[in-house]
Parts: structure tokens; C-alpha cells; sequence
């Protein structure tokens, strides 16, 4: 049988954000705790009161972050971060890709700040505008910007979760994310940009 305190400890290090929030030391225990109550009583096999639950996220806040959180942290402090202003996305066919890497111009976009990305079905182009206006005739009209962490080794396993729910919780809509190899890429309103790293960085 799996404790109170155990079910609690499970979900809290299985979800970052619930970690930084409890270590942040303004954080509404009440309010977590009736959040994940029905998690808790998943894991425990039984009812568990409330304030059980606030208890065990007191025990849990005089405790030191977990080491995963900690080499996150570490790992940003010692990651670059490039971004790149100006760029927008733009839906292609199989056909417009086909051509433009017939003329070579997909690869020398590709050189750049640019990023393919697809789900089966559609295929989407992110480039700086200059670029795109080369090579397409209409697009959204909006200005992104392109934030690129790059890593000295690969990127801590969990972080592209963990940089969702913190931008979440700090107000950021993030318009595209993905990570390939030591690089983790993001896709943001211009606006964004500065307010996502400035998270980042804590």
C-alpha cells in the first residue's frame, strides 16, 4: 500500500512545475492540494482527507528541490541562447517542397534560422521573412520570433516539458516547440521573447 506522503511525492516530482511553485514559497497548498487529490486517491487506493494532503505538501517544501529540477536549473545556466527576430511560417504541399528543394533554395534556407515541421499531413515552413517572401507568394503576416537553447550536451531529459508549464505559468503562449539533438527550438510572439527567457534564466 502506497502512502499518503509517497502518492504525493510521486506526483509533485513527476510534475515540475508543482516543484517550483511549493519551492517558490508563495504557494497556495490548499489550492494544489485539491488539484491533485484525485491522483493522490488513485495511487493511495483509498479516500484521503484535504488537509492530509496540505500536510504532506508542507513536508515536502522543507525539503531540497529533487536532483532533476536542480541539474535543469544548472543546465540552462550554462546553455547558449540565440534568438532570431522576424520570422513567420507558412503551410506547404508536397509539390512546393519538391520544388523548392529542386532549386535548391529549401537547403539554403535550411542553412539558416529555418525549421520544417509536419504532422503526416501538412508541412509547415519556419524562415525569416526576408526569406520567405523568396520563395512564396502569400503568408500569415505575423512576425515571430525564433529562440534557439543550445546545449553543451544533450538537453536534460523532461526540460522541453518542464520550459512548457513554466511558460504556461508565467502567462507565455509558445507557438511551436521542439528539440533536436543539444538543441531545444522555440517559436514565440515577438513580444515573448524577452519575457520567456528572462523565465528561463529565473
Amino acid at each position: 500500500m502506497v502512502s499518503v506522503q509517497q502518492a504525493v511525492r510521486v506526483i509533485v516530482e513527476e510534475n515540475p512545475l508543482y516543484m517550483v511553485t511549493l519551492l517558490s514559497g508563495i504557494a497556495n497548498l490548499s489550492a494544489i492540494a485539491r488539484e491533485i487529490k484525485p491522483l493522490v486517491e488513485s495511487i493511495a487506493g483509498k479516500e484521503v482527507n484535504l488537509v492530509t494532503i496540505v500536510k504532506a505538501l508542507e513536508r515536502l517544501t522543507l525539503r531540497k528541490a529533487p536532483i532533476s529540477v536542480k541539474e535543469l536549473g544548472e543546465a540552462l545556466e550554462r546553455a547558449e541562447v540565440v534568438i532570431f527576430n522576424g520570422v513567420d511560417e507558412v503551410e506547404l504541399n508536397l509539390t512546393d517542397v519538391e520544388r523548392l528543394y529542386e532549386s535548391h533554395v529549401l537547403m539554403e534556407l535550411l542553412k539558416g534560422y529555418s525549421i520544417l515541421l509536419t504532422d503526416g499531413e501538412r508541412i509547415k515552413l519556419i524562415a525569416p521573412v526576408t526569406a520567405l517572401g523568396k520563395i512564396v507568394n502569400s503568408r500569415n503576416g505575423q512576425e515571430y520570433s525564433l529562440v534557439r537553447i543550445i546545449f553543451g550536451e544533450r538537453a536534460p531529459v523532461g526540460f522541453v516539458t518542464f520550459l512548457v508549464q513554466l511558460a504556461r505559468a508565467s502567462g507565455i503562449t509558445i507557438r511551436h516547440m521542439l528539440r533536436y539533438d543539444n538543441d531545444v527550438f522555440i517559436v514565440v510572439e515577438r513580444e515573448y521573447a524577452a519575457a520567456l527567457l528572462k523565465t528561463d534564466r529565473g
